[in-house]
């Protein structure tokens, strides 16, 4: 997989990270036999209105809708929702929030009911993409890792590569171009047969030789 790919996939050690996580669900019915998944349950079955931590993995396999489970929208949303309001998400140290905080984000955002997540991840990129840009363009020694999630980490780095490459651009000073080998062959050919016309006009052997001094 691509270094700069944060899509999920199922190779992908980034992504077993995020699924990894535990998120915070409530059980709507009761579930017989399944007692184990709540530590402080003391029957076999698990009660409806008991909250159990669930790995992401297991949530992602679930329908939406599903009757089980009601997931609720972890602690790191509801604090960075009130700086999404007041434009001041710039601030945030998101790799302290959570590495993996917009890939995080959008696997819980089809199972979040009142549609706050997607609007929280969006806003926060969106309000942090030109802060993020000029950190690419003037902070090319040191990078802010506590303050960047992991897709924000990736999209610093490219930003000083391509930034790098645009300076040394302006001033030449990568300038490789070479021209084609066709081109370059071409005029070695040329300089073959100039030479060529130049040493038959030396030698007084030659028939154009001969022509010109009987002229």
């Amino acid at each position: 997989m691509s270094a700069m790919n944060y899509f999920p996939n199922y190779y992908s050690i980034e992504d077993i990270f995020v699924t990894q996580e535990k998120v915070e669900c409530k059980v709507n019915t009761r579930l017989q036999r399944m007692g184990f998944l709540d530590a402080g349950a003391e029957t076999d079955d698990l009660e409806p209105g008991r909250t159990i931590n669930l790995p992401l993995w297991y949530i992602k396999e679930l329908k939406v809708n599903n009757a089980y489970f009601t997931v609720a929208v972890p602690d790191i949303y509801k604090n960075v929702h009130k700086a999404v309001c007041e434009a001041e998400t710039t601030h945030i140290e998101l790799g302290r929030l959570h590495p993996y905080f917009y890939e995080f984000g959008r696997y819980l955002t089809p199972y979040d009911r009142n549609h706050v997540i997607g609007r929280i991840i969006f806003e926060t990129l969106r309000q942090r993409v030109r802060h993020l840009l000029d950190i690419s363009k003037n902070d090319t020694d040191s990078k802010p890792d506590h303050r960047l999630d992991n897709i924000e980490s990736k999209l610093h780095d490219a930003g000083v590569r391509t930034n790098t490459l645009y300076i040394n651009w302006l001033q030449m000073s990568g300038n490789h171009l070479r021209i084609s080998e066709l081109v370059e062959e071409h005029q070695k050919k040329r300089k073959r047969a100039e030479r060529s016309d130049d040493e038959g006009a030396g030698d007084p052997d030659t028939p154009s030789s001969k022509k010109r001094s009987t002229m």
